[in-house]
């Protein structure tokens, strides 16, 4: 019998937990047979553990099981290593859930402030004239000035390492009020932004990720501000990029 194909979006599902059983069976048996994937998988894995591990959740401690190194290719080692990351994926989905459930009117928010970023990124990166208002070679009035209009202490972050580079920023206004745009552009032309607006709600919210059509998008919280990072990437690229801003505010 033929084995349905198990695509890459199965394998984030995987990880995020978000798979049946019949789904989950299927994708630790792919991974068995594929330790090249199993192991990126766990790399994946890893990934939402360490952003998980820079705000944990005080009031529900989650221990997550470790993934032992694989000396061989046996169906067996495998299989351990897909339940584990099954697992952590589990973990990581309560960690954040134990924070209390979200209230609907936070979804909504949340919903709103995703639109609102791809929208301000769909207009301002196809602008070939002025894209940014105050551009990358005058970045410390760019961050004083988004800073004190949006009432955080804001940076740019250094996103070298993965290719892209400061064009600069601009003020916009978000339902949540003033809200900051920083453009970063590659050697290719293409274009990526971080939305960030003030919040008040000291509740973290969950890494959440969105695809509208060709633009994919990463949303999170820390406690003073929410940020969506947006771009015409593939998820893998745009999620490393995510990871090095999270960290860059932390």
């Amino acid at each position: 019998m033929t084995r349905p194909n198990v695509t890459t979006e199965m394998l984030h599902a995987f990880v995020d937990g978000q798979l049946d059983d019949a789904d989950m069976a299927l994708v630790e048996a792919y991974l068995a047979e594929n330790p090249d994937r199993a192991e990126e998988v766990a790399d994946w894995a890893a990934q939402n553990d360490a952003i998980r591990a820079l705000f944990p959740a005080p009031d529900m401690p989650i221990e997550l099981p470790e993934i032992a190194p694989v000396a061989n290719t046996n169906r067996a080692p495998w299989r351990a290593i897909a339940a584990s990351v099954a697992i952590m994926a589990v973990g990581i989905a309560l960690g954040w859930a134990g924070r209390g459930a979200a209230p609907q009117n936070t979804e909504i928010q949340v919903a709103g402030l995703v639109s609102e970023a791809i929208a301000a990124h769909a207009v301002f990166t196809a602008d070939p004239n002025r894209p940014v208002e105050i551009r990358a070679d005058d970045e410390d009035l760019l961050i004083r000035w988004l800073s004190n209009r949006v009432g955080e202490k804001l940076s740019a972050p250094d996103l070298s390492a993965n290719g892209f580079e400061l064009v600069g920023g601009r003020l916009l206004s978000a339902t949540e009020g003033p809200a900051a745009q920083f453009m970063y552009e590659n050697a290719d032309g293409t274009r990526i932004t971080l939305f960030a607006v003030r919040s008040d709600n000291s509740r973290m919210a969950e890494f959440e990720f969105k695809n509208d059509g060709d633009t994919n998008s990463f949303y999170w919280q820390d406690e003073n501000l929410r940020f969506a990072l947006v771009g015409d990437l593939p998820r893998d690229q745009l999620n490393n990029i995510a990871v090095r801003v999270y960290q860059a505010f932390s």
